[in-house]
């Protein structure tokens, strides 16, 4: 049954209807096959009483040959005296029974008498329609030899009283099938259409703005299947506007943020420049001026955070690749590192002296990504440990960078705006960002595809 479910409707009605379609024939032909089962059955019973026979006991027979020998046999059908002479022995057969006498030795046709029931137009059509179909079952006929005054002749009685109980049965049957038949393929066709009626009311409900209620499970067949995808797509919409929620909540408090802090920097770069308005002393301006690109700086770092911020909410960004060569790469950490000495760290460059490999790569994005990482080490790394960087080709090309972070810094909580930056870059150029924090190391693990 459960196979069954998981099929296409298309299929699953096929099968339904070849299925059932068996059945009911099997069912009809049980039925007319057990006919006179149910028909003794109701002829005995004393409810029903079901009567519809007439008594053909031995006094039936009796008054037959009786009366025959009051009658002379017609010499042919074409005798009108001895044909019409001889019908008051047919008045002895009643609507339903037939009466036809033929020659003894010739076997022609002499005289009889149709069923009178057979002149009804009603039952004629119902007889012969359902002739074909009962297999002849409403007809009887019993034929035999008759005396009669002139002589003996063949006689040939045919009853049709079964077939008061022979064609509405076979109605009965016909109609039982039929009726099971479409009861099933109904039963199906309401079933379908409840699924229906219940993924709309699915979907009105979600369209009101419902996104926790998950849609039922109904099959493998097409309304399961889209029952099945409307509900992904109800948790994709759940999904995106929890973090669009999340992603404004964000940008607000960021936003409230950086108010906050550029007003503090910009007053008293402003108070500073005041100063040096007011008050142009030249043993003061160095001094002054060098709060003053403190203050710049602070300024900058801020600004940055918000472009950084920018990168990572948005999708519309896209990076410009084209075919590069680790040169560039190397060069970006050669020139880096070199920066950091100047400023006092220790560096360790490992790089490979293979031949160069080529990637696709977007040049103002790596120039991002590493200022981005070195920035960091700059800003949180400690001068007294080295800072490691390497590199290597095997089936990506892989860039690690490793240092100490300050003790000052180490359990600080940061919103890493820069390396979700750095991560969607990457992402951006098919490539990977891997960060582990173990303080006091921090190591950023570079993937880039060749």
């Amino acid at each position: 049954m459960t196979r069954f479910k998981n099929f296409r409707i298309r299929t699953q009605l096929s099968l339904l209807i070849l299925i059932t379609g068996v059945v009911c024939f099997l069912l009809h032909q049980f039925l007319w096959l057990h006919k006179w089962n149910v028909w003794e059955a109701l002829a005995h019973n004393s409810v029903i009483s079901l009567n519809i026979f007439p008594d053909l006991d031995d006094d039936f027979w009796l008054t037959i040959r009786q009366e025959a020998l009051k009658y002379n046999i017609p010499e042919s059908e074409d005798d009108t005296e001895a044909v019409e002479a001889i019908q008051p022995f047919f008045e002895l057969a009643d609507d339903y029974t037939g009466i036809y006498i033929y020659g003894l030795e010739d076997g022609a046709y002499r005289a009889g008498q149709f069923p009178r029931i057979m002149d009804s137009d009603n039952f004629r059509f119902t007889f012969d329609h359902f002739y074909q179909w009962t297999n002849g079952s409403g007809e009887i006929s019993y034929d035999f030899p008759v005396e009669f005054q002139n002589g003996y002749a063949q006689v040939s009685f045919v009853f049709y009283h079964r077939t008061r109980f022979v064609m509405p049965y076979f109605a009965f049957c016909l109609g039982t099938s039929i009726v099971l038949f479409f009861a099933v393929i109904l039963f199906f066709i309401s079933r379908k259409m409840k699924s229906v009626v219940l993924l709309k009311q699915q979907i009105l409900q979600m369209s009101t703005g419902d996104l926790t209620t998950p849609f039922p499970a109904l099959g493998q067949d097409e309304i399961g299947i889209l029952s099945h995808e409307l509900d992904g797509l109800r948790l994709a919409l759940q999904e995106t506007i929890t973090q669009e929620q999340e992603s404004h909540r964000a940008n607000q408090d960021l936003i409230a943020a950086l108010s906050h802090d550029l007003r503090t920097p910009l007053t008293i770069l402003k108070g500073y420049l005041e100063i040096l308005k007011l008050n142009p002393k030249p043993d003061m301006q160095g001094k002054y001026l060098e709060q003053c690109l403190r203050k710049t700086d602070e300024i900058k770092e801020m600004t940055d955070r918000i472009f950084e911020y920018a990168l990572v909410y948005e999708d519309a960004e896209t990076p410009n690749l084209s075919p590069l060569s680790t040169e560039v790469l190397y060069q970006h950490l050669e020139e880096n590192a070199d920066f950091l000495r100047l400023i006092g760290f220790h560096t360790e460059l490992s790089l490979p002296q293979t031949e160069t490999v080529s990637f696709l790569g977007d040049t103002a994005m790596l120039k991002r990504i590493f200022s981005n990482l070195f920035s960091n080490i700059i800003k949180y790394g400690d001068k007294k440990e080295p800072v490691i960087i390497t590199g290597s080709v095997e089936d990506k090309i892989v860039i690690v960078l490793k240092n100490t972070v300050k003790p000052e810094h180490s359990d600080a909580c940061s919103t890493q705006i820069g390396l979700k930056s750095v991560r969607k870059m990457m992402e951006l150029m098919d490539g990977t960002l891997d960060v582990e924090m173990s303080a006091p190391q921090f190591t950023a693990r570079l993937c880039l595809p060749k």
